[in-house]
């Protein structure tokens, strides 16, 4: 924490609130630009021993410099006393990965020219954020040294303008206090043709708490610009800005770049009319058409799913290619249905999912979801949905057959094959690509739930393909987080979304570093037949990092082998514990973990304690879970699936 003489030595200064009002505000349209600057303040006192703070300086930039671009944040701190520097780096999280680190590179470069010579500075840029100082400041949620800054142009209609900009403002602080310190948005101010825009961002240092009380102050900071059009208030642990042009990118809060076109040309109003009209217009003629066919209108409806597909399969041709569903066809099963191995008329070989659609609304959601994820999603790292069929309540997916089975049988058991450390690593980087692409670069924002090694199919060369979108979400666009029923497998499923059914990408991330260690390790992330230390993964896992002996964790037959460079496992071992991190807001992104994975560049961040599934466990068969503060029961037998939503494979669990 900066002492007090520090805070009144940043209210003594002449906190240059440098806003360049031409550069403020006049964004071009739903484009970022990340390198505009928005304000900067420096400490008036000097540092004493020039020498000694700048090469300090130099070491702590370099840090930043290294760690920014894989978790678009970091922190560092070098040397002792009144010589010590601490540093803090930290992106807006729609900024790429790319533009991240030139946004830093950029502050980096212009903080000590703005701010030549002093022993505490910091610097706002649209796009990323830069403070350092010579004391411990990492906590901190505000001190004397926060600034607002306004536009001059003020709003016609002060009173609406005011009262939407406080309604927004309130929405997306409350949303960044409790998902991950970042939320932004948008609101039409009623009766005016504008649109207010509003970002909040918290330091991923701070508490939930701590954020919540930084947003606060920040309002009360950002308030006297109002009625004017654009404000930004910078506190010391979080800054937050409204204005009427839209400043961040469209994948902050999701809509689409088709949509604010079209409500600028027609009017919201109308918008909205029509598309209602529209639905209303659709599902009347598919009543009309049920009435017409004999058919259930909800038979209707999933045809017209169907019409996005590229094929569209004859049941009876899948009937024929499947043996009639034959038992000994059978590949694989969960609980909504089986999956078959078939062989079509041209020779081609296919994976056919059956769907019972009984009774079940939950059901039908399922089978829509699946078939309007994977019908838009493509990627090398990803099964392949053929088509689908429908005959009365059933429901069929077809999918490219994949030759060698699910990861889980090469990993575990008696009948498990030995697979290299390459082959491993190319699993490893394979699913780490697949799902980024999910998450953040296909055409919706997807959150698989239930990464897992049975879903990991391998093909002819043992490339890895993600499997079984039974669980996927699509991530509404105007959320940070989705509360939902939990869907997943215990031991894989990250505690807050576990305890608190919060979803985020995170979640995902969570995940894949828990297969990873069971990748490295060749074993499960339970089993009750190892030692008492050894019998939860991750845990065990943990406290060999600490003690510096975590190539312990690494599968025997790997340490026999010449490709099995240590190196390089514990730099995969680090990655893993990154990704399991307590607190989802420091797990890196799935885009970040695969830079890490293809980068020679050293990993300076070290992994907080994970949220793991603590040692306390009763040998009588349940496990007893400390996971943020709350004890969890669950069975220790094979990890199942949970209750509230049930899993199907594309091969045998």
């Amino acid at each position: 924490m900066a002492d007090t003489n520090s805070q009144g030595t940043w209210l003594a200064l002449a906190m240059y609130a440098l806003l360049a009002i031409a550069n403020f505000g006049t964004e071009v349209s739903g484009k970022l630009q990340p390198y505009r600057k928005a304000g900067y303040g420096c400490s008036p006192t000097k540092y004493k021993n020039g020498k000694v703070f700048e090469d300090n300086l130099a070491k702590v930039f370099a840090s930043l410099d290294k760690n920014v671009s894989f978790t678009k944040f970091a922190t560092a701190s070098n040397g002792e006393g009144t010589d010590a520097v601490f540093g803090l780096a930290q992106c807006r999280n729609d900024l790429s990965i790319k533009d991240c680190a030139e946004c830093y590179k950029e502050a980096q470069k212009q903080i000590v020219v703005y701010c030549a010579g002093v022993n505490r500075a910091r610097l706002l840029y649209n796009g990323c954020f830069l403070r350092y100082e010579n004391n411990s400041f990492f906590d901190q949620a505000v001190d004397l040294g926060g600034f607002n800054v306004c536009n001059a142009e003020e709003s016609v209609q002060p009173q609406i303008f005011n009262q939407t900009v406080h309604k927004l403002l309130a929405k997306i602080n409350s949303r960044a206090a409790e998902n991950e310190g970042f939320a932004a948005d948008e609101l039409n101010a009623d009766g005016l043709p504008t649109t207010v825009y509003g970002l909040a961002m918290c330091r991923r240092t701070l508490s939930s708490n701590n954020c919540g009380y930084c947003l606060k102050e920040a309002v009360k900071r950002i308030t006297p610009c109002l009625p004017r059009r654009d404000g930004m208030a910078l506190e010391a642990g979080c800054n937050l800005r409204y204005s009427t042009f839209p400043f961040f990118s469209s994948s902050s809060n999701g809509p689409s770049k088709i949509l604010p076109v079209l409500v600028g040309t027609i009017g919201g109003a109308a918008l909205v009319t029509i598309i209602c009209l529209l639905i209303v217009y659709r599902h009347s003629l598919r009543a009309l058409r049920a009435k017409i066919t004999g058919r259930s209108l909800y038979e209707e409806e999933a045809e017209d799913e169907n019409f996005a597909l590229e094929y569209r399969f004859n049941y009876d041709d899948l009937k024929a290619a499947t043996n009639n569903f034959h038992e000994d066809d059978k590949i694989g099963e969960g609980g909504f249905g089986q999956v078959y191995k078939g062989k079509l008329s041209d020779g081609t070989e296919v994976a056919v999912k059956k769907l019972f659609m009984k009774h079940s609304t939950r059901l039908t959601d399922d089978f829509v979801t699946e078939v309007k994820l994977l019908s838009a999603v493509r990627h090398r790292n990803l099964v392949r949905l053929l088509g689908c069929c429908t005959r009365g309540r059933e429901r069929l997916l077809v999918y490219e057959f994949v030759l060698n089975s699910s990861l889980d049988k090469h990993l575990f058991g008696e009948a498990a094959k030995n697979l290299g450390w390459k082959t491993r690593l190319q699993i490893i980087l394979g699913t780490a690509d697949g799902i980024a692409y999910l998450n953040e670069e296909s055409q919706f924002r997807i959150v698989h739930r239930d990464i897992k090694a049975a879903n990991i199919l391998l093909d002819n060369d043992f490339h890895p393909k993600i499997a079984d979108f039974g669980l996927a979400r699509l991530f509404p666009d105007d959320k940070t987080h989705l509360s939902t029923g939990v869907g997943g497998t215990i031991g894989y499923t990250a505690p807050e979304y576990a305890v608190h059914g919060r979803l985020t990408e995170k979640a995902d991330v969570y995940s894949y570093g828990i297969l990873v260690l069971e990748i490295v390790g060749g074993r499960k992330i339970m089993d009750l037949r190892l030692p008492s230390e050894m019998q939860l993964l991750l845990g065990w896992a943990w406290s060999l990092y600490e003690k510096n002996e975590a190539f312990g964790v690494v599968d025997r037959k790997l340490m026999e082998s010449s490709e099995c460079k240590k190196e390089e496992v514990l730099r995969v071992i680090h990655i893993a514990l990154l990704c399991t991190q307590g607190a989802p807001q420091m797990r890196p992104s799935m885009s970040a973990v695969v830079s890490m994975l293809t980068s020679n560049t050293e990993i300076l961040v070290r992994p907080t304690r994970p949220a793991f599934i603590d040692d306390n466990y009763d040998p009588r068969g349940s496990i007893i879970t400390n996971v943020g503060g709350l004890l969890v029961s669950s069975s220790t037998s094979e990890a199942p699936s949970s209750n509230a939503t049930v899993s199907i494979s594309m091969e045998p669990r």
